[in-house]
C-alpha cells in the first residue's frame, strides 16, 4: 500500500530541514564566536540566553530630615526584564508601574503614599517601548531607543540600566574606576566588601557626582551686566552631589542579586557640617525574582544611537506664563505716569525673571506685544535677561528695525559676555559683526568665541564658519582694507588659540602677512600680535627670529617679533640673538634687546626660570652691550617680587613696561605696562596689560611746547600779567623752561590774549601732518579693544558741542585767580 501523499513530501523535506537547522546553527555559532572577540565573557555579568526578572522601586524626596511637613516624596514601583540574546546585547522590558506620592505622614514620620491621577498614564508610557542597548567590551553603554519614546521615560529608564552596572571584580579590595553612568564617565571607588572563596558577594561603590564630565546642573540666568559671573551655575558650587551603592551577588554565576543606589544632593549653605539640611534624596532598589533562560538571539540595534547620560527635558511656557509678563510690563510702563518709581526696580527685577522662564518660542510670539508696551523696557530686560532666547531675538529685532549703530554695537557687546553661550547666540553675534564691521562687534565676536569653545571644544559649524570668514578677511598678504584689516587681526590675537585649533592654515596666512612688505607696519606688527595666544611651533619661531634679524625692517616691528619669539625660544634661537647683538647698528633695538635680556637675568620671577638658565648658557661666551641712557633709548623695565609660603606654593608679582623711541628725534612712539602674577602653582597670568603707540606727533609737540608754541606763549602772558606777583622760584623754572625775556611785549588783556593764542594753535595744528595714535587695554589676556586718537577727537566734539555760556569766566575773576594761583606757588 501507498504511503500518503503528505507523509511522503514530509519524509522528503527532511534532509532538507534538518541542512537548514545544521546551517542556522552553524551561523549562529559563528555570529557569537564573532561577537565574544569583542565582548569577552567576563565583561558583564548577566549571561547570554537569559531573562533578569526585577522588582524595581525608586523613591526621591526633598525637605530637611526631621521637619516632615516641609517634605515632599514620590514613589515608583515597576517590574523589569533584562533579557539578553547575545554577549554584551540587552533588551530592558518595564511592566506593571505605579506612580506614587506623598499625602501625609504618620506619627512616626514615615510618609504616607498614595497613587496619583496620572498613575496609569505613567504605566502605560513605562510599558509602550522595550529598550535596546549594548555594551561593547563592557564599557561604554549605547542605547537604542524607538523614536518615539519621550525622554523622560528614556530617562527613568536610563536610571534602572546605570543601577544594574557593576563591573567584574579584580583581585584588589580596592581600586579607581572610571565607568559609564547617567552623569557620563564618572571616577567610582570600587570596593569588595566580601568575597565566597575567589568570588566577591558584596560590593560598594562610591562617586563624587560633581567630577563626572556630563554632570551639569541647571544652570540660572545671569545679566552680561553683572560684575561677579561665578554664580552662572550655583548647583554645581552650592550643592555637594554624591552616590553610593550597595550590591548583593549570586555567588555561583555573579550576577547581581540585590542593588541599592543612595543618590544625595545637600544645599550646602544650609548644612550642618556639610552633613545635615536641605537635602533632597533619590534611592533606587532591585531585587532579584527569577532568572529563566530564553530562546531568541535576536537583537537589532535600530537607527536612533544614544548614551547613557541624562538628557535634559524641555518645558513649554503656559500661557498663564506669557501673560504674566505682559501684565508686569504694563505695570511697569504705569509708574512712569503714576511717578511711584520706589516700586520699578521690584517690578523690573519681576519682569527679568519672569522672561527667564519662558521658552524659545513663548518669547517669538510674545515679543511684538511686548515692544508695542514699551520697546525701551522691553530692550532692557531682554540684555539683563542673558538667557539665549532672549539674547537671539534682542540681535535680530535691532537688525529688523535698523536701530542706530551705536546701540547694536553696545547691545552686541553686552551679549557676547554673557558666559556659556547658545550655538544660535554664537550664530547671532557672528551674523551681526558680520554685517555692522565695526570693532565693538568684532570684539564681541571673538569674547563669545572663546567663551563657547570652553563648553564646546569641538569645532562646530559655527566656529568653522567663523574662522573661514576671518581668512578670508586677511587673503594676498594682509593687502586689504588697512583700518579693517588691523581690526580682524587684533580680534584675532584675541581668539589665537580657539582658531588655531579650528583651521590651522589661519596661522599661516598670519605669518605671511608678517614676511610680507606689502602691507603697512602697522599691519605687519598687527600680524606679529596675531601669534599671541597661538603655540609657538619650530616654523613659526624661524618666521620671528627671521624677522628680528632683518636689518632693512623698521626697528620696532623687529622687537615686536622679538618678544614674540621670547615667549618660548630655543637655545639656538637665543644664541644667535646674544651673537648678533654687540654688532647690531640700530641703537634702539640694541639698547631694548640688552635692557630686556638684562632683566630676564635678575628676575626672580618663578615661570621664567627656565629661560634664565638658557639665557645664562649663551652668555658664557658673550657679553652684554651697556645700557644706554633711558631718555633717549628704547628700554624694558621691570619690577618684580617673589615670596615663599608655608605649606603653598612660592607665589610671584612683575610689573613690566616697555618704552620704545623714534630713533630720528628721541621721542617714545610705543610703550607698554603689564602686571603678571604666578601664585597657587598656576602658571602665570596676565592681569592687566596697557598699551600705547603712536606717530606723526612732532608737529603737534612743536605746536604745543615749542618756542612760539601755545604753552609757552600763554604762560609769558600770564607771568606779565600779574605783575610780578610771582615767587622767584616759580618764574625762574618758568622762564629758563620756555625762554620767557621780560622784554618781551605783551597784550593788555589776559583772556584776549589767550584766546588768540588758541586761534593761533588751532591754525598749526590744521596745517601740519594729523598724528595717529592707538592705545589697547586688556585684562586677564583678553584684549577688551582698543581706541584711536580719532576716536578721542569724536568724544571732545561731543562734549563741547553744547557748551554752557557758564564756563566764560569774567576778566575779573580770571585775573583774582591767576594772582592766587602764582602767588601760592602752583597747585593747592
Amino acid at each position: 500500500m501507498d504511503p500518503p501523499r503528505p507523509a511522503l513530501l514530509a519524509l522528503l523535506a527532511l534532509p532538507a530541514l534538518l541542512l537548514l537547522l545544521l546551517a542556522g546553527a552553524r551561523a549562529e555559532e559563528e555570529m557569537l564566536e564573532n561577537v565574544s572577540l569583542v565582548c569577552p565573557k567576563d565583561a558583564t555579568r548577566f549571561k547570554h540566553l537569559r531573562k533578569y526578572t526585577y522588582n524595581y522601586e525608586a523613591e526621591s524626596s526633598s525637605g530637611v530630615p526631621g521637619t516632615a511637613d516641609s517634605r515632599s516624596a514620590t514613589r515608583i514601583n515597576c517590574k523589569v526584564e533584562l533579557e539578553v540574546p547575545q554577549l554584551c546585547s540587552f533588551i530592558l522590558k518595564t511592566s506593571q508601574c505605579t506612580l506614587k506620592e506623598v499625602y501625609g505622614f504618620n506619627p512616626e514620620g514615615k510618609a504616607l503614599l498614595k497613587k496619583t491621577k496620572n498613575s496609569e498614564e505613567f504605566a502605560a508610557a513605562m510599558s509602550r517601548y522595550e529598550l535596546k542597548l549594548a555594551i561593547p567590551e563592557g564599557k561604554q553603554v549605547f542605547l537604542y531607543p524607538e523614536k518615539d519614546e519621550p525622554t523622560y521615560i528614556l530617562n527613568i529608564k536610563r536610571g534602572i540600566i546605570s543601577a544594574l552596572l557593576v563591573p567584574p571584580e579584580t583581585e584588589e579590595a580596592k581600586q579607581v574606576l572610571f565607568l559609564d553612568t547617567v552623569y557620563g564617565n564618572c571616577s567610582t571607588h570600587f570596593t569588595v566588601k566580601t568575597r565566597k572563596g575567589n568570588v566577591a558577594t558584596e560590593i560598594s561603590t562610591e562617586r563624587d557626582l560633581g567630577q563626572c564630565d556630563r554632570f551639569k546642573p541647571i544652570r540660572t540666568g545671569i545679566s552680561p551686566l553683572a560684575l561677579i559671573k561665578g554664580m552662572t551655575r550655583p548647583l554645581s558650587t552650592l550643592i555637594s552631589s554624591s552616590q553610593s551603592c550597595q550590591y548583593t551577588l549570586d555567588a555561583k554565576r555573579k550576577h547581581v542579586a540585590e542593588a541599592i543606589c543612595k543618590e544625595q544632593h545637600l544645599f550646602l549653605p544650609f548644612s550642618y557640617k556639610n552633613k545635615y539640611g536641605m537635602v533632597a534624596q533619590v534611592t533606587q532598589t532591585l531585587k532579584l525574582e527569577d532568572t529563566p533562560k530564553i530562546n531568541s538571539r535576536f537583537f537589532g540595534e535600530g537607527t536612533k544611537k544614544m548614551g547613557l547620560a541624562f538628557e535634559s527635558t524641555k518645558s513649554t511656557s503656559p500661557p498663564k506664563q506669557a501673560e504674566a509678563v505682559l501684565k508686569t510690563l504694563q505695570e511697569l510702563k504705569k509708574l512712569t505716569i503714576s511717578e511711584q518709581n520706589i516700586q520699578r526696580a521690584n517690578l523690573f527685577n519681576k519682569l527679568v525673571t519672569e522672561l527667564r522662564g519662558l521658552s524659545d518660542e513663548a518669547v517669538t510670539s510674545l515679543l511684538p506685544q511686548l515692544i508695542e508696551v514699551s520697546s525701551p523696557i522691553t530692550l532692557q530686560a531682554l540684555v539683563q535677561c542673558g538667557q539665549p532666547q532672549c539674547s537671539t531675538h534682542i540681535l535680530q529685532w535691532l537688525k529688523r528695525v535698523h536701530a542706530n549703530p551705536l546701540l547694536i554695537d553696545v547691545v552686541t557687546y553686552l551679549v557676547a559676555l554673557i558666559p556659556e553661550p547658545s550655538a544660535q547666540q554664537l550664530r547671532e553675534i557672528f551674523n551681526m559683526a558680520r554685517d555692522q564691521r565695526s570693532r565693538a562687534t568684532l570684539y564681541a565676536l571673538s569674547h563669545a568665541v572663546n567663551n563657547y569653545h570652553k563648553t564646546n571644544p569641538t569645532g562646530t559649524q559655527e566656529l568653522l564658519d567663523i574662522a573661514n570668514y576671518l581668512m578670508e578677511q586677511i587673503q594676498d598678504d594682509c593687502t586689504g582694507d588697512e583700518d579693517y584689516t588691523y581690526l580682524i587681526l587684533r580680534v584675532i590675537g584675541n581668539m589665537g588659540q580657539t582658531m588655531e585649533q579650528l583651521t590651522p592654515e589661519l596661522k599661516s596666512s598670519i605669518l605671511k602677512c608678517v614676511q610680507s612688505t606689502k602691507p603697512s607696519l602697522m599691519i605687519q606688527k598687527a600680524a606679529i600680535q596675531a601669534l599671541r595666544k597661538m603655540e609657538p611651533k619650530d616654523k613659526d619661531q624661524e618666521v620671528l627670529l627671521q624677522t628680528f634679524l632683518d636689518d632693512a625692517s623698521p626697528g620696532d616691528k623687529r622687537l615686536a617679533a622679538y618678544l614674540m619669539l621670547m615667549r618660548s625660544p630655543s637655545q639656538a634661537d637665543i644664541n644667535k640673538i646674544v651673537q648678533i647683538l654687540p654688532w647690531e647698528q640700530n641703537e634702539q633695538v640694541k639698547n631694548f634687546v640688552a635692557s630686556h635680556i638684562a632683566n630676564i637675568l635678575n628676575s626672580e620671577e618663578l615661570d621664567i626660570q627656565d629661560l634664565k638658565k638658557l639665557v645664562k648658557e649663551a652668555l658664557k661666551e658673550s657679553q652684554l652691550p651697556t645700557v644706554m641712557d633711558f631718555r633717549k633709548f628704547s628700554r624694558n623695565y621691570q619690577l618684580y617680587k617673589s615670596v615663599s609660603l608655608p605649606s603653598l606654593d612660592p607665589a610671584s608679582a612683575k610689573i613690566e613696561g616697555n618704552l620704545i623711541f623714534d630713533p630720528n628725534n628721541y621721542l617714545p612712539k610705543e610703550s607698554m605696562l603689564k602686571t603678571t602674577l604666578t601664585a597657587f602653582g598656576f602658571a602665570s597670568a596676565d592681569l592687566i596689560e596697557i598699551g600705547l603707540e603712536g606717530k606723526g606727533f612732532e608737529p603737534t609737540l612743536e605746536a604745543l611746547f615749542g618756542k612760539q608754541g601755545f604753552f609757552p606763549d600763554s604762560v609769558n602772558k600770564a607771568l606779565y600779567w600779574v605783575n610780578g606777583q610771582v615767587p622767584d622760584g616759580v618764574s625762574k623754572v618758568l622762564v629758563d623752561h620756555f625762554g620767557y625775556t621780560k622784554d618781551d611785549k605783551h597784550e593788555q588783556d589776559m583772556v584776549n590774549g589767550i584766546m588768540l593764542s588758541v586761534e593761533k594753535l588751532i591754525k598749526d595744528l590744521k596745517s601740519k601732518e594729523v598724528p595717529e595714535a592707538r592705545a589697547y587695554l586688556r585684562i586677564l589676556g583678553e584684549e577688551l579693544g582698543f581706541a584711536s586718537l580719532h576716536d578721542l577727537q569724536l568724544l571732545g566734539k561731543l562734549l563741547l558741542m553744547d557748551r554752557p555760556d557758564s564756563l566764560t569766566i569774567p576778566a575779573a575773576q580770571a585775573r583774582k585767580d591767576a594772582c592766587t594761583f602764582f602767588r601760592d606757588g602752583g597747585l593747592p
